[in-house]
């Protein structure tokens, strides 16, 4: 009887629609695989292109690969220690994932101006591009930094993500965060524990 309460318990969280949650902490996107664009060496493209292994780029015109310096007016300037993404003066920036995620997140930053806070929108789509979650945030660092930024990235609670999006003026990201879906050895090995679980729980009855 306990084992048929668990099971229905876990079948009902199964099917609850996926809960989404802004993050800027990096730590959030679980077992991730970190794209740096380090290979890419100030390549104008809009995509797509492949920057990982299952992670095409695609953006709007005026966009970077491997972007060494930009003014972000009142928020600083990146630059000349490792290659960044740099979108166009307003655009978007896009990366579709062959596998489907849980979670992801880039190191973050855009134009802004002391007159007018510039904000980035970060949104993450399903499967036919339909939009699960988007958020807008200003991010303002100093005027004399270099390289400043935040992490921004979205989780969810089921591995529902085909694609990220940052989109605003003059937005500038490194260090790509995706989270990585365990192997079908892990999900067998999750099930075996559960069905040791359920022995032991027989066992007491």
């Amino acid at each position: 009887m306990k084992l048929k309460f668990i099971a229905a318990a876990i079948a009902t969280v199964a099917m609850l629609p996926a809960q989404a949650a802004l993050t800027q902490n990096a730590a959030d996107i679980t077992n991730a695989t970190v794209v740096d664009f380090n290979d890419y060496d100030g390549y104008l493209t809009s995509g797509p292109e492949t920057v990982a292994p299952g992670v095409v780029f695609t953006s709007d015109a005026g966009s970077e690969l491997g972007a060494f310096i930009r003014d972000l007016g009142s928020n600083g300037t990146w630059g000349a220690d490792t290659p960044f993404v740099a979108g166009g003066a307003i655009g978007e920036l896009r990366f579709t994932f062959a596998d489907l995620t849980a979670g992801a997140g880039a190191f973050v930053n855009h134009f802004a101006a002391d007159y007018f806070p510039f904000s980035v929108v970060v949104s993450v789509y399903g499967d036919n591009n339909q939009i699960l979650e988007s958020h807008t945030l200003a991010i303002a660092t100093d005027m004399f930094g270099y390289n400043e930024g935040e992490f921004v990235g979205i989780t969810r609670d089921a591995a529902d993500i085909r694609s990220i999006s940052f989109k605003g003026n003059g937005v500038v990201l490194d260090n790509l965060a995706v989270a990585t879906i365990p192997e079908p050895e892990t999900y067998a090995m999750l099930l075996a524990g559960l069905g040791l679980i359920g022995a032991a729980a027989r066992r007491r009855a």
